[in-house]
């Protein structure tokens, strides 16, 4: 009961926000937008990270592939935004299906390895085909999201079609992990050999969770794409990986809600201190740095461990 007032909380901030901050100007609406974006990110990152223990340090990747996919789709060969964007979406999971059997072998720093060289090796890519991607200088003239032949070119409207996919994106991967598979992927986490021995299939099971993982990223990508109506190879290189972790480990690792708090958090940040861009990237490591070492649970757990003090002394203070 109280989960479900939480959530419908949450969808109540985000459907009374645009009218309750008035008509709020396009840069601010931009900032609600991408924080939506980088919470299906984070969120599609948890999935392999959090719930299926998978370290990857690539996720950028799937996001310039669902990108590119529906930019190139759209702007090139007129097809409309809304089938581009399922191709995005089924293009990187087909990429994650066809290196995932090979990569997810790997354990550890291996693992992280190889999804650092995939992420290099798909910016490169990018650059490379300059006659398809517009390469270094980016691919232009990506036209805004329609559906059905509605328009989303108004700020507000996109605002709340994004939002309606990162409710999308959440509920099903809470479900997701209260599934069969989702304990399936929680017990290989925990022990991979033990749940093995029990019959649990590790290599497809940790498949099916990097290309559902790899899916969610390229569905950010397309959203991105046709919003900012231009992509260049920087908006996917390491750096947004590590962003991406960073959000992930900040928020909480294998919650769901921490991740989405976690990408809320840094994408606001900037907002605040704008004045030390130049450091970002340094401010990034360091917040990782410093959340490993003091909370490891992230800022989720440091929430549920101070209401729970709060109910402890509520509840002490009670007359009997």
């Amino acid at each position: 009961m109280k989960k479900n007032l939480f959530i419908g909380l949450i969808l109540l901030a985000i459907a009374l926000c645009p009218p309750t901050l008035g008509r709020i100007s396009p840069y601010n609406n931009t900032v609600l937008i991408l924080v939506g974006i980088y919470i299906i990110l984070a969120v599609s990152l948890d999935l392999l990270v959090g719930v299926a223990g998978q370290i990857s340090v690539g996720h950028a990747a799937f996001f310039a592939i669902g990108a590119y996919t529906s930019g190139i789709l759209t702007a090139k060969c007129e097809i409309p935004p809304l089938v581009a964007l399922v191709c995005g979406l089924v293009l990187s999971g087909l990429v994650a299906w066809a290196i995932g059997g090979a990569v997810l072998k790997l354990k550890g720093y291996y693992l992280a390895m190889a999804t650092l060289g995939l992420n290099a090796i798909v910016v490169k890519l990018i650059t490379g085909f300059s006659s398809l991607t517009g390469g270094a200088s980016g691919l232009m003239g990506i036209p805004p999201f329609n559906i059905f032949g509605i328009s989303l070119e108004d700020h507000s409207h996109y605002y709340y079609f994004v939002w309606t996919m990162v409710v999308l994106v959440m509920s099903g991967s809470l479900a997701l992990i209260k599934s069969p598979f989702g304990r399936a992927l929680t017990a290989l986490h925990s022990d991979e050999t033990a749940a093995s021995t029990l019959g649990i299939d590790a290599s497809r099971y940790k498949l099916h969770a990097f290309i559902i993982s790899s899916a969610f990223a390229g569905l950010a990508g397309s959203l991105f794409c046709h919003y900012m109506g231009f992509v260049a190879p920087s908006d996917f290189d390491i750096s947004t990986s590590i962003l991406l972790l960073v959000m992930l480990f900040l928020g909480g690792v294998g919650t769901i809600y921490g991740a989405a708090l976690g990408a809320a958090f840094l994408k606001l940040l900037p907002e605040i201190t704008y004045q030390f861009h130049d450091y970002e990237l340094f401010a990034y490591g360091l917040i990782l740095i410093l959340v490993i070492i003091f909370l490891p649970r992230g800022i989720l757990g440091v929430l549920k461990d101070s209401a729970r003090l709060v109910m402890k002394k509520r509840v002490q203070s009670q007359p009997y």
